[in-house]
């Protein structure tokens, strides 16, 4: 425990004390924030965590929502073939994302967004995991509950915003952290 943890006492001594105590051990040495100073000037560091704010809210809030529809039109809406097309949406999770990564890059070059913050997450707004988990989660979901609300005038947007997703608040929760 000891030698894993040696590497990081290092750094927490070296990032409190000037240059010149870095590769000697003093107890006396003198302390600074210097470092941290020159560290937050190199960069636009505000800017950086601005644009993953951005990035990860547009995804997180447009896989709530694909992924949402996705798994309600698989649970509610079942069709002849929905099997099979379900199974297609979980082939994704074995296609390694870097393969697709020259692909991606045209498509988003052909659509004008080279270097923006969309373009960092259009590949990623639809999640098959997070149509899987929420598909399975509104199986579970008993059939009474839609057909109650059907019964008392609730229409399919409603069912879903109503009765479903409210009994799926922890795994909303699990799936966003």
């Amino acid at each position: 425990a000891f030698l894993w943890v040696l590497p990081l006492l290092y750094a927490f001594w070296t990032a409190f004390h000037p240059p010149e105590y870095a590769a000697r051990f003093d107890l006396f040495a003198p302390w600074t924030l210097e470092n941290f100073e020159r560290v937050w000037n190199a960069a636009p560091f505000l800017r950086y965590f601005l644009n993953t704010f951005l990035l990860v809210t547009l995804v997180l809030v447009c896989q709530f929502i694909i992924c949402t529809m996705a798994a309600y039109a698989f649970v509610c809406f079942p069709f002849r073939g929905s099997n099979l097309l379900f199974m297609l949406v979980l082939l994704q999770l074995m296609i390694m994302p870097e393969a697709l990564l020259v692909e991606n890059y045209k498509t988003i070059g052909r659509l004008g967004l080279l270097d923006t913050i969309p373009a960092m997450g259009l590949p990623y707004l639809a999640s098959a995991f997070g149509i899987f988990l929420f598909r399975q989660t509104f199986k579970s979901i008993p059939k009474e509950l839609e057909e109650a609300a059907r019964l008392e005038g609730a229409n399919v947007v409603q069912v879903l915003l109503r009765v479903f997703v409210p009994l799926a608040k922890p795994i909303y929760i699990a799936y966003g952290l």
